[in-house]
């Protein structure tokens, strides 16, 4: 599985990809319906929805630069960061592969449960990045959030 670089300017850190896949497709399933079509948030939905799928190769891409960019993004991906981890802390501590398997996700399927405190690390990671505590660049790969 490959890994794709998460950042911001020139900090961030590394995620493995399918991890980041299951946190995009979460992302995209917590936000709100959009009303119209080419809103600010459409276009992140349909990106994580994309992004999501498990078809790409290489870098997964987030889109997360373009998402804060206005006041009305960075809301949005914070907001939906809060809602999914209310219910990941609600979630039973291991999330069903067979749930994740009905998810339309590409690639051979999940062959194990995955826990939810990983998508919580996750969280924390993101958050991190928003408010510019994570001031790694690409060289670094000591931090993989989500990883075991």
């Amino acid at each position: 599985m490959g890994t794709t670089f998460l950042r911001l300017g020139d900090c961030g850190f590394w995620m493995n990809n399918g991890v980041l896949e299951i946190w995009l497709r979460l992302l995209a399933l917590h936000l709100e319906d959009p009303v119209e079509s080419g809103s600010h948030l459409t276009k992140i939905r349909d990106l994580w929805l994309f992004a999501s799928r498990g078809l790409c190769k290489g870098c997964v891409p987030v889109g997360l630069k373009e998402a804060v960019s206005t006041e009305e993004g960075n809301t949005i991906v914070r907001s939906v960061i809060h809602s999914l981890l209310k219910a990941l802390k609600e979630a039973p501590p291991l999330l069903s592969k067979d749930m994740f398997n009905l998810m339309g996700f590409g690639g051979c399927g999940f062959p194990e449960d995955l826990e939810a405190r990983r998508f919580i690390d996750v969280r924390h990671a993101f958050l991190d990045l928003l408010d510019g505590k994570i001031t790694a660049g690409p060289s670094d790969t000591t931090f993989m959030p989500g990883c075991r």
